[in-house]
Formats: C-alpha cells, structure tokens, sequence
C-alpha cells in the first residue's frame, strides 16, 4: 500500500509552527508495511486543499490529512474533502452526538460556531476524538481511504493510534509469504553520530539489504533499519541486524523504536528496585519532567529541585557558601555537594546533580558558555563529568537532560550487573 501525508494550516506554511505530524504518521504507516510516497504542506484554503486530495487519490491507497478541523472560519479542511469529493456539507447525526457528550462532559452549551464541526462530506464518517471537541473524518475518495485529523498533537497522536492504525490493520492483514517492508529503530546515546558509523560501517554500505542509516537528533542517535521482502523473512533480517548492532554498539544503546531515554530510565528503577533525586540548576527542572513522563514512576522519584541561585543551593541543598565563592556554581566540588545534598535529603538510593552555563552569555574563557558539570550520588560516593555542549541555549538544556538520565541509565545497569 502507499500513503500520502498531508499538513494543513497557515501556521506551518508561514513558520509559526513546526510540522512534526507527517514524521509521526511516516513513522508509524512505515511499522505496518505502508509506503509514504510524499508529504505536502497546505494552507488553510479549501480549494487547495481539495486539488491535493485529488492528486494524492490518484497516486496512494491511503491520505492521512491534519489540521483544519476545529470551528473557526480558517478551518477548512472539510470544505476542501467535500469539494474534492463533489458532494454538499451536511451535519452527521453521529458526530453532532459526539459534539453534544463533549460539551455535557464540561458543563457547556455548544453554539453555532461549535456545531460546524459536525459538518461532514456526504458519506463521511466521523471518527471518535477522546481528547478534544472536533471528530476526525473517514471517507473514500475514488479508491483511496482517506483519514482527516485534528492538528492539535495530543488530539493526532490519539486518533492516529486509536482510530485510523487499526482500520488499516484491519484492511491489510499481513501473510507470512506477502511482500512488505519494515523499518526497526535501534536507540543510542553516548557516541558520536562518527564513531557510530565507523562501527557500523560494512552495515551501512550502499546497496545493502537491510538497508542500514543514521540519524542524529540532540545527541541521540537512532540506527535505522529497513528491509522489503516477504512477513517472515522481513522480521529475521531486522532481528538479526538489531542483534548485530547492539552487539557492537554495547551499552550506548539505550533501546529501541519510541523509546526514550526516560523511559529506559525508569525500567531499570523499577528492575532495581531503586529511588533517585534530582538537583537542578541550569537544566531548570527538565531532567525531573522528563521522568515524571513516564508512568509510575512515582514509586521510584523522590524529590527534585529546581537550585537556580547560588542562595537556593545553599538552603535547599545545604551546599557550603565558601565552596560557592571559591569555586563557582559552575564547577566539580559544587555539583559534588549538590549531589550529596539532595540524596541526604530525600533518603534515595541514588542523586542526579547538574549545573552549567546554558548560554549564550555568562562564559569565561575557562568556562566557555555550554560547559555543564554533572553529579552522581549512590552509596558508594559521588562521581562527576564535565561536558561542554554547542548549540543554543534549548540545545544545552536538553542535552544536558539526556545526558544527566544517561549518566544514571548507566549507573543503574552497573548495579544490575552487580547484583
């Protein structure tokens, strides 16, 4: 089967938003065999939008479209569906009862501007949104099926996984003996994108099958696997690959697919049985959102503190004054008693620490603007890194946040091996 993926909204074509739905849905047809030949960006304009389903129906089995759903007069995607599907708006019974128990569900009227949203292409059918007001849209368009959803990432992400991935499960069964392709995503941090490559370098050549490449994002790497063949022998190639390559790339691997490092983080809390704190200065509390991402995990995250002043480092985590004024909060003795300071704080078994200059002012020529020092606290003593990250200031905090998680992936794998 082939897919086209198209974004709908003047907030994309001007800038003011970044499209990460098409890379979501690539993504996720792509795990069920589907190829996605092309994505196109629109404007919010119905009769665009109308000439590019047209054009994606002659090309692809399947169209997924977000964006342009909600109530307002620039939301016009379903204008775009029915003119592409020549047939008149009409309200859909259905979804004016979705409407009517959304709008029950938070005590509210639904006015007219609402009720456009039920508005759907004869022969349409809308699909349940769980987490907002406008229902997604399903219809034919000469042979290809075609998905509408709401652009709003939660509401996308949901019906996307809910709603639209289950149908074409269901329309494509898969055989042991039918042809598809598949792409496995094996998962690293700690290596450059370079050294990486070098490893995996007869993996990678050209004209290999699996087909085997890199992607770098904010210090994680991702080692991409694709293969086309029939179910069964799909499968045994990328299981061998993955196999291959988590040998050679040991424990910078940190997992695979959708994985993120938080939530290998809290696998191996939850396998240790273990408790961590966090101290935070310059990463602002990133690296404590990233683990209450993960459910449950507050059975394993004791505290974390947001230490930005010197003043806060020194009442809430009881760091000396005079190391402060000596060395700096940028330096190893004050991540050491930052450390130190919350694990005796919260009673945990381990303590993450991280303070540095995210820029782009504050550097000296000792302490270039970047430069981060980081802290781990078990029972056996503390231990301290030193990293000088580029970038702007949202890329030090960020890497900075994978790369104080990483430090106690690690951490927790050694006490693992131990036990």
């Amino acid at each position: 089967m082939r897919a086209v993926v198209l974004s709908i909204g003047s907030e994309l074509i001007s800038g003011l938003r970044l499209d990460t739905h098409a890379t979501e849905i690539a993504r996720a047809l792509g795990a069920q065999g589907i190829e996605v030949v092309r994505h196109e960006t629109l404007d919010d304009d119905a009769q665009a939008i109308a000439e590019s389903l047209r054009a994606a129906a002659e090309e692809a089995d399947v169209i997924v479209a977000t964006g342009g759903l909600g109530p307002t007069p620039d939301d016009r995607t379903r204008d775009g569906l029915a003119e592409a599907m020549d047939t008149p708006l009409e309200p859909h019974p259905e979804a004016v009862a979705m409407l009517e128990t959304w709008a029950a569900s938070r005590h509210r009227a639904l006015s007219e501007t609402d009720m456009r949203q039920a508005l759907f292409p004869h022969g349409a059918e809308p699909l349940q949104n769980p987490l907002g007001s406008a229902p997604g849209i399903r219809a034919r368009l000469n042979t290809a099926e075609v998905f509408c959803l709401p652009g709003v990432p939660t509401e996308m992400h949901a019906m996307l996984t809910e709603q639209v991935l289950p149908r074409l499960r269901a329309r494509t069964p898969t055989r042991p003996d039918e042809c598809r392709g598949r792409v496995r995503t094996v998962r690293t941090f700690g290596l450059p994108e370079s050294v990486v490559g070098e490893r995996l370098a007869d993996l990678m050549v050209l004209g290999r099958h699996p087909r085997v490449a890199t992607a770098a994002h904010m210090g994680t790497i991702d080692v991409h696997i694709h293969a086309t063949g029939p179910g069964e022998e799909v499968d045994r190639l990328l299981a061998t690959d993955a196999a291959e390559i988590k040998r050679r790339l040991g424990q910078v691997v940190f997992g695979e697919g959708e994985t993120r490092m938080e939530d290998a983080v809290a696998a191996l809390l939850a396998k240790c049985g273990a408790t961590v704190a966090v101290a935070e200065s310059c990463t602002g509390g990133l690296v404590t959102a990233r683990l209450v991402n993960v459910p449950g995990i507050s059975d394993h995250l004791l505290e974390g503190v947001v230490a930005y002043s010197n003043a806060s480092k020194v009442r809430a985590l009881g760091v000396d004054k005079d190391l402060l004024a000596e060395h700096g909060a940028v330096s190893e003795p004050v991540v050491r008693a930052m450390a130190e300071g919350i694990r005796d704080r919260a009673g945990a078994d381990f303590a993450v620490a991280v303070t540095g200059i995210a820029g782009p002012g504050g550097g000296t020529p000792d302490k270039p603007a970047g430069t981060v020092w980081f802290a781990l606290a078990d029972a056996g003593g503390v231990r301290t890194f030193c990293e000088v990250f580029s970038g702007d200031r949202a890329h030090v905090r960020e890497r900075s946040a994978t790369y104080a998680l990483n430090l106690l992936r690690l951490c927790l794998l050694e006490e693992g091996e131990a036990g």
